[in-house]
């Protein structure tokens, strides 16, 4: 089974992936099924081009062997039998440097049709688009055409016309061959028809297509007056640019990729004009390029071929993944039935093995040296664009979740881009310049080192993984389980108070103002809510952001350089104690979920609050979210599904041109029908804030009780079904909202309105007036959707969330332009509950008297140690800033290193 699952992956996943593509890019356009179906055929037999070349120019070899050798087969046949017979063939054959098992070679057209009719089976059997879809006489798609019937006796049309057009382009193609060769290809011809003759309408239509591309290509290949080669090159010409004027003048679908279609069309056309001109007027190669190769060994070429290859196999398959996994490696840990998150890696390597190594050699090795050396040096500079787009064009796309959805779909820039292309083109100058000095050896030697240092740093990259994975099994193992029931973990007290700090990761404070407006009926929801829209955050991530929040001032990124003698962890571990600590010794019952990052691990890592029996602690994030899936009825891929199909196309998308990568991408789609970004990992924070009222009750075991949440919803963006924001695969209401085609923005309101349900439970209970409830996130998106003031940094990025109710308060939610930041929350939960707080650690009070100077804010600050002992972080006073009173004034703001 294993050589099986690596066969399938090396061989078939490729084509699948670019069959994907190709219908998936064009039925985004068209939103015609039919034509996406033709434009896969096209595809398909483009690339299959080659392949014929190669098995017609072996057929016509044997064929004239054949014919060489038949006089004296014949005549030892006639004189010699049985095994005098034999060895005197035998000895005929190597005479004439022939061996009968070469006559194989005249059926390679057909045994490379193969591995692309179970391609094209496995993806478009089971495709849903294909569902009720209908193109000019066939009704539905997904279904057999019956299209004549007699009675109750269906009869499928469509196989018996591509088993005919078969027949007719095999009698084309085996013109002049024995009779035996003929049958074969027959014979073969019944076989699809039997193969496809119930199988969907759509499958047997792409295969159709492929037989009308074969026979015009036969037509075309085995027609000796170039008269009539030019008048059906011409003919097809003029289609092609029929098609290019229907894509820029009547449709009015994306011009982008309508232009960038048009433009692969022209180029396609012109190429073949210009190759038969070429052809025609006897042009060859630069007297140069054809001495170079003339002096390049075969050997030389294949070595060069490999390692430029290898390369890419390395880059896309293994490098690339190997540092997105290595960045987190908890993260995409014990996923689904996959708990080591080398797997990823290992699965996207073998997908970059079928695709730069496997197939790439299937066509190098069938041609002769000419193609081979332009092979290579098309090998080597892609290899070497890789390298410059990996390293000096990664693109900003802000943070990626788990599902590979980035922050930002990476758009076309037009300035970028052509940066990007002119930029490439130095490393193409560089190898032709190499290739005709006759330097190819020193390429090979600088290639050679490129791809060493990427796979050295690829395995330091897996073993820091499995590191970081063995570290985490340790408790993990057992101490985790998905829920199978809904038991309330949250119990309330209806006559003491309750008090509620809610950190929604990387909640967008600017969203606020649009999303009440769009709901009007939330102002009522969140009544005695104070939005404090003037609050900054001290840095972007969650490992120097989150501290603050749950810890205070003592936590920022300075106080926390400022407490030289204790290692980061431990201090970021106070911060996350801090609150249940005190809480849990004024006697109240403390409940405490998901907290961010304990002793810089996983989520699932709860033991520093063993040291706090009186508190307990949960893991709730993905905890819930089978349950609800199978309560909605909502279907999803795994998301170890989504990661083994899409970890490889991360890889690629780094190392392509920057105006590729929005194709490829497809707004986090990764060119799939599926919607595959954020929806699965949001889903693990959005069951359970959909979930809290069944996961409250009203029976506290003493009189005032505390909540300290950590919610993931609003950090794994996704679009949302409007005006309910409820989560749908395929949403058909984006809302009104000037953010409705933002993801972040939908995460952000299905967020508010979750827990506004969750208030109007808390209402109905009488629960709500004694509930103080505080919602802050540790900061804000990656992007700049609102605040542009003349920063040189996105200020969205630090102005977090902070949402404020006290105790019986009431009225429409309002706005407070009170300067804040995330570290009043401590402050503002103990208020009035416990006097004079004091850091157990440090002995000092809780206060937010830090404001009365301005605030450090680190713009810089390293996310990930890499020393657990270290006990600073690393902050570049020449980024960092300080800010005072308001935030959205400029002036306000002031470089740490003239402060």
């Amino acid at each position: 089974m294993i050589i099986f699952n690596i066969l399938w992956t090396i061989v078939i996943y490729p084509i699948i992936q670019i069959i994907e593509f190709s219908f998936v890019f064009v039925q985004k356009i068209f939103k015609e099924t039919g034509v996406s179906i033709l434009f896969v055929s096209m595809v398909i037999s483009t690339l299959c081009l080659p392949l014929y070349i190669v098995a017609d120019g072996w057929q016509k070899n044997e064929l004239k062997i054949q014919k060489k050798l038949k006089a004296g087969i014949d005549k030892i046949k006639a004189v010699f039998k049985g095994d005098e017979q034999y060895m005197m063939l035998s000895t005929f054959y190597r005479q004439n440097h022939y061996h009968p098992i070469y006559a194989l070679r005249s059926t390679f057209g057909l045994l490379v049709q193969i591995p692309f009719f179970i391609a094209a089976y496995f993806y478009l059997s089971h495709l849903e688009a294909l569902q009720g879809a209908s193109f000019l006489f066939l009704n539905d798609l997904s279904k057999p055409d019956a299209l004549l019937s007699f009675g109750s006796m269906k009869i499928n049309i469509l196989p018996v016309a591509m088993t005919l057009i078969n027949i007719a382009s095999g009698a084309l193609y085996t013109k002049g061959l024995q009779l035996k060769d003929k049958i074969q290809l027959y014979a073969m011809a019944f076989v699809f028809l039997i193969l496809l003759y119930d199988s969907p309408s759509g499958l047997v239509l792409y295969w159709t297509l492929n037989n009308v591309f074969s026979f015009f290509k036969n037509c075309y290949f085995h027609i000796q007056s170039s008269l009539k080669k030019t008048f059906i090159l011409t003919s097809i010409s003029c289609v092609g640019l029929y098609f290019i004027y229907y894509l820029l003048a009547v449709m009015k679908t994306n011009l982008k990729s309508r232009a960038l279609i048009a433009i692969v069309f022209a180029l396609v056309i012109l190429l073949s004009w210009a190759l038969c001109f070429a052809k025609k007027k006897g042009i060859k190669a630069p007297a140069s390029l054809s001495e170079s190769l003339k002096t390049i060994s075969s050997n030389q070429l294949t070595l060069l071929f490999f390692i430029s290859f290898a390369g890419l196999w390395i880059s896309a398959g293994l490098f690339i993944p190997s540092m997105l996994i290595s960045s987190s490696p908890q993260e995409f840990s014990y996923i689904d039935e996959y708990t080591n998150p080398a797997f990823f890696i290992y699965n996207s390597t073998l997908q970059s093995f079928g695709f730069f190594i496997v197939w790439a050699s299937c066509l190098y090795f069938l041609f002769p040296k000419k193609i081979k050396y332009a092979f290579a040096c098309i090998g080597a500079a892609a290899f070497s664009g890789a390298l410059c787009n990996m390293f000096l064009f990664p693109g900003d796309y802000g943070i990626i979740s788990v599902g590979l959805a980035f922050e930002r779909d990476p758009e076309i820039n037009t300035v970028d881009s052509v940066k990007n292309i002119v930029f490439l083109c130095i490393p193409l100058i560089i190898v032709l310049f190499l290739f005709i000095k006759k330097w190819n050896k020193l390429l090979s030697v600088l290639l050679s080192l490129s791809l060493f240092s990427i796979f050295i740093f690829s395995l330091i990259n897996i073993i820091s993984i499995n590191k970081a994975f063995n570290t985490e099994s340790v408790y993990h193992h057992g101490k985790y389980e998905p829920a199978v029931s809904l038991e309330p973990i949250l119990h309330l007290s209806k006559t003491g108070r309750n008090t509620m700090v809610i950190m929604l990761d990387r909640a967008a404070s600017v969203f606020i103002p649009y999303i009440f407006e769009e709901s009007p009926g939330l102002f009522q929801d969140y009544s005695g809510f104070v939005y404090y829209k003037n609050a900054v955050s001290f840095n972007g991530y969650t490992r120097m952001g989150a501290p603050p929040l749950f810890g205070g001032y003592e936590y920022t990124p300075l106080a926390i350089n400022a407490r030289d003698t204790v290692p980061v962890v431990q201090k970021h571990n106070e911060s996350l104690l801090l609150m249940p600590r005190l809480f849990s010794e004024a006697d109240y019952e403390v409940v405490v979920t998901d907290p961010p990052y304990p002793n810089y691990s996983t989520k699932y890592d709860l033991r520093l609050y063993e040291a706090l029996p009186d508190v307990k602690a949960y893991i709730t994030d993905s905890a819930y979210t089978k349950l609800w899936l199978k309560e909605h009825d909502f279907a999803l891929p795994l998301e170890s599904d989504i990661l083994k199909r899409n970890m490889f196309l991360y890889g690629l998308l780094k190392i392509i041109p920057l105006p590729f990568r929005d194709g490829l991408y497809m707004h986090g789609n990764w060119c799939s029908f599926v919607e595959t970004s954020g929806i699965n990992n949001m889903l693990n924070g959005y069951a359970v804030l959909d979930y809290l009222p069944r996961l409250s009750d009203f029976n506290a075991q003493k009189e005032n009780t505390v909540l300290i949440m950590v919610n993931n919803t609003t950090h794994e963006y996704s679009f949302f079904q409007a005006p309910e924001y409820r989560p749908a695969v395929s949403p058909t209401n984006y809302g009104t909202s000037p953010f409705k085609k933002e993801k972040a923005y939908h995460t952000n309101a299905a967020a508010i309105k979750r827990l506004a349900d969750y208030f109007r439970y808390l209402k109905n209970n009488g629960v709500y007036d004694n509930t103080r409830i505080i919602l802050a996130s540790d900061h804000g998106p990656g992007t700049n959707y609102v605040s542009n003031i003349g920063l040189p940094f996105n200020l969205d990025h630090f102005n977090p969330l902070l949402l404020v109710k006290d105790f019986n308060s009431s009225g429409d939610m309002k706005t407070d332009m009170t300067f804040m930041s995330n570290a009043d929350v401590p402050s503002l939960a103990f208020a009035g509950q416990i006097e004079s707080p004091q850091n157990p650690w440090t002995g000092n009070i809780i206060n937010s008297d830090a404001k009365k100077v301005p605030l450090y804010i680190a713009i810089s600050g390293s996310i990930h140690l890499e020393n657990p002992d270290e006990t600073s972080f690393t902050l570049d006073p020449a980024q960092d800033y300080y800010v005072h009173d308001n935030i959205f004034k400029l002036d306000n703001w002031q470089k740490a290193d003239e402060y």
